[in-house]
């Protein structure tokens, strides 16, 4: 049996690797997730001659060429190459639209906050160090100087340039056969990822998955059987039923091995046929024939191309969608990295968009599937390439404006009908996960004491007064009241349950376990939070309190608690937008809503003239807003993420001015002894840990929810473990 699987083909032990890691993942359950590191083991290992590959194959391929030929095919087929490539970019910038709107949120990240580094274009392209752009992985500038080697050896002669070409050859042979050995061990790196995925990914993230393989199988489909053989009916004499039809064998081939290189000799005997049939074919198109076939196999098509659309999955996965301005630069540099291995240029290109790296996992189990598809857009590319080609050396290439038009509106409609029911068909069936506001509108304070929450305002001149009370009062008293502010997510709301909850909840209760005291809530308006700290309503204002500069003579601050990251909260759609500061400028007729932060708001008035800035009550008069009243709010980013888990129509954008500022705690101003207490038991739970426990909780979200062992036959129907 073992002899018998050893003897299939490569592709067929992929394939038969992948699902016995699935049945293993579903069997075994979280119990397989460390496969992982194997799986990551084996796609490190093919990707160890990858880059060196690049290097002698373009040398050497190049190098070999005669310069007529280099010309014909660099001036000619290079340019029909070119606006294919163009093309196909085009299409597969389009069909991210394609994708269902999965509406989500999640916790506040430090992710979010981090400063995203700018693209060195310059390395990334130019080849200024070629062993520095090996080295850091830079495949655009490794490409640009194999390029410029080949060329250069083009135009030498003699014994050197034959010994160049021989040891270029030698050693991409040597490359080659350890890569054919690599591959064997292929299927175990795919067993191990199958079975880590299976075992450990949730079902959203399968159904996820979903949207990935129709949109791509879709894609190439579209490709292959409209787009290429609709130029080639609106460009040459040649038909698109004869299109088909000819090259049926190529494609069914490729489609079957997965494999290219096998049909490179139908595809050329195909070409001639057809150019034959229509009596354009001479004794020097056939040699051109048989010439380009071979040498265009060796730059990317088309096929290879459609791969750069796991990078727009990826992003949609990821939650943090490719930004349209990322578009060019990733079409180009994916273009580039292509001239090599998809193993080293996905990761390349998820890590230029800033995408993690582990998503890579995903692509290579379906790779080869998703390979007989873009296989057959790869014979396609190949046959269009060459047809246009001869056409054009015959002088049979029709390139009129009624031609282009019909050309133009053909694919024009079938990309348009393909996206849009792409998007219909998908939105249908694939649906957003489940709405994290029931998460956050379920999580309690750990720490029990015995508390009372007040929700009427006490009002100054009405209410009572009372003494300011010091450490030694209130441990006298027996309880420590606090000063909050309602509906100030996550530092102080209601639960689901009427409960009050939040970092600053939790925090205060935790002041008084250490007090040894009762705890009782008080709510207040940031406007008059100093006069209800001399008419003592509550000892100590906890609940998110920026330092104001204005009330620092009026009342005393702790040392700041936490440092937060001001942010803009808006709707999904126009979230990007507020990103970069010129779009900013360039916006009208828009309204800016703020709580506080007033300092800052008149700076921005000045920055931002095109903006009108309108200060509200609180957050809640924003994301509750029933008409569009306001477009956007300053909010920090922590806040701002707990807000949309609420409102996930919502999103956070860190513009590019950033700026930071410190939340405190708020004592009386006479109040020294509760000051000097606060400060010094701040400096304790940051030390031992505490605070961070309590701020990982309320504002990552860490705990949160509680993690459910992945379902697995061994646990949930066989019951052989717990």
């Amino acid at each position: 049996m073992v002899k018998k699987i050893f003897s299939m083909a490569s592709s067929t032990q992929m394939l038969i690797a992948m699902f016995v890691g699935f049945g293993v993942g579903l069997f075994f359950g979280e119990s397989v997730g460390w496969l992982s590191t194997i799986g990551n083991a084996v796609i490190l290992l093919m990707q160890m001659t990858v880059l060196p590959y690049i290097l002698v194959s373009l040398i050497g391929g190049i190098g070999k060429l005669q310069k007529s030929t280099a010309t014909l095919i660099f001036s000619r087929a290079g340019m029909i190459m070119l606006l294919l490539w163009l093309l196909a970019l085009a299409v597969i910038a389009l069909m991210p639209l394609s994708f269902p709107f999965v509406e989500s949120a999640s916790f506040f990240s430090t992710s979010s906050i981090e400063p995203t580094a700018a693209i060195d274009y310059f390395k990334l392209y130019i080849p200024s160090n070629p062993f520095e752009s090996m080295a850091a992985g830079y495949v655009p500038a490794m490409v640009v100087f194999s390029i410029a080697m080949g060329l250069a050896l083009i135009g030498m002669e003699g014994d050197h340039k034959q010994q160049i070409l021989t040891f270029m050859h030698t050693t991409s042979e040597i490359f080659s056969r350890i890569t054919r050995g690599l591959i064997k061990i292929l299927p175990i790196g795919i067993f191990a990822m199958s079975a880590s995925a299976a075992g450990t990914m949730g079902v959203d993230e399968f159904a996820s998955m979903q949207v990935y393989l129709i949109s791509y199988f879709v894609l190439c489909l579209l490709l292959t059987f409209w787009i290429l053989p609709w130029i080639v009916a609106s460009l040459t004499p040649i038909t698109f039923h004869q299109a088909l039809s000819i090259s049926k064998a190529s494609l069914i081939t490729a489609f079957a091995t997965g494999n290219i290189f096998i049909v490179i000799p139908v595809i050329i005997e195909e070409c001639k046929q057809i150019m034959k049939q229509h009596d354009k074919l001479t004794e020097d198109g056939a040699t051109l024939i048989e010439i380009l076939v071979p040498i265009a196999f060796t730059f990317p098509n088309i096929g290879k191309l459609t791969v750069i659309l796991f990078v727009f999955f990826a992003g949609w996965f990821n939650g943090t969608p490719v930004d349209l301005s990322a578009i060019p630069s990733l079409s180009i540099s994916g273009l580039l990295s292509l001239f090599g291995s998809v193993y080293v240029a996905i990761p390349f290109m998820l890590d230029l968009v800033h995408l993690p790296s582990d998503l890579f996992q995903l692509f290579v189990m379906s790779g080869f599937i998703t390979g007989k598809f873009n296989s057959i857009a790869a014979v396609m590319n190949l046959f269009v390439l060459t047809i246009l080609t001869a056409a054009l050396f015959h002088k049979c290439l029709k390139l009129s404006p009624p031609r282009l038009i019909k050309m133009s509106v053909g694919i024009g409609i079938g990309i348009v009908l393909t996206i849009v029911s792409l998007r219909i068909g998908m939105g249908m069936f694939i649906h957003s996960p489940e709405i994290t506001s029931g998460v956050i509108a379920n999580m309690q304070v750990a720490d029990k004491v015995p508390t009372k929450v007040k929700r009427q305002f006490p009002e100054l001149g009405k209410t009572p007064s009372n003494p300011i009370a010091n450490l030694e009062a209130i441990r006298t008293r027996g309880t420590l009241k606090v000063g909050y502010i309602p509906s100030n997510v996550p530092f102080s709301y209601y639960n689901n349950v009427g409960q009050l909850v939040g970092f600053d909840s939790a925090m205060a209760s935790k002041l008084a376990e250490d007090l040894d005291v009762k705890i009782e809530f008080i709510p207040f308006k940031k406007d008059k939070l100093a006069a209800s700290l001399d008419a003592g309503f509550f000892d100590i204002a906890m609940s998110g309190l920026a330092m104001d500069i204005t009330q620092m003579d009026k009342l005393s601050y702790a040392e700041p608690v936490l440092e937060l990251n001001l942010a803009i909260a808006t709707r999904d759609h126009i979230v990007n937008k507020f990103k970069n500061n010129e779009d900013i400028l360039e916006m009208e007729n828009i309204t800016i809503a703020y709580v506080e932060h007033g300092d800052i708001i008149e700076e921005a008035k000045k920055r931002y003239p095109n903006l009108k800035f309108v200060k509200i009550s609180g957050y809640k008069n924003f994301f509750r807003q029933k008409e569009a009243e306001f477009d956007a709010v300053i909010i920090s980013a922590q806040a701002g993420s707990a807000w949309t888990l609420f409102f996930p129509g919502y999103g956070i954008a860190i513009p590019e001015i950033t700026s930071r500022y410190p939340v405190a705690y708020a004592v009386a101003q006479k109040n020294q002894s509760l000051l000097n207490y606060v400060n010094n038991w701040q400096k304790l739970r940051k030390v031992d840990g505490h605070q961070d426990r309590i701020y990982n909780y309320w504002m990552l979200g860490q705990g949160a929810t509680e993690v459910k062992p992945r379902w697995s036959i061994i646990r949930d129907v066989l019951h052989w473990v717990d």
